[in-house]
């Protein structure tokens, strides 16, 4: 069997993509960056110091995280 033949002999494949395809794969990447970004957004927040952003105003926390960096 040549290589001409076996081509002729195997089935066509068709990579048709539908609006359903499309939805699943969109509904499963927003679902892994909601979960990302989620979880980076909960680990920076509980790292941050509770201690050192007790200040009166925005400045003085600024301050006090500069200092302290």
């Amino acid at each position: 069997m040549t290589v001409g033949e076996y081509e002729a002999e195997a089935p066509e494949r068709s990579h048709v993509y539908t609006a359903g395809w499309f939805l699943k794969r969109l509904a499963i990447g927003i679902v892994i960056l909601v979960l990302s970004i989620g979880g980076l957004a909960w680990l920076t927040h509980t790292a941050i110091d509770q201690s050192l952003i007790e200040g009166d105003t925005l400045l003085d926390t600024i301050g006090r995280l500069t200092v302290n960096f």
